[in-house]
């Protein structure tokens, strides 16, 4: 575990899987889902045009932070999906 309360299993340079945990209160982590999946992608104003095309809607416009750009979706089941441009 990293000190950014986190760790990455990384088997091959092009290929990482990351966990992070957040806490109870934190106030980035929705209180009412307990867990949420993160993909990244390659581009992400590409992957936001398509999602417009095949009318997914964002729940959270882009943000953009020292860790890269984000937008949150919903799945099928309405549950938070985040992608990640790194």
């Amino acid at each position: 575990m990293g000190n950014w309360n986190g760790t990455i299993i990384k088997p091959h340079p092009e290929n990482e899987t990351i966990f992070s945990f957040f806490t109870e209160d934190d106030p980035y982590f929705p209180t009412e889902q307990q867990v949420m999946l993160n993909f990244q992608v390659h581009n992400l104003d590409e992957m936001i045009q398509h999602l417009e095309q095949i009318g997914v809607p964002l729940v959270k416009e882009k943000e953009v932070s020292e860790f890269g750009k984000f937008v949150w979706i919903k799945d099928p089941d309405g549950r938070l999906v985040e992608l990640w441009e790194k």
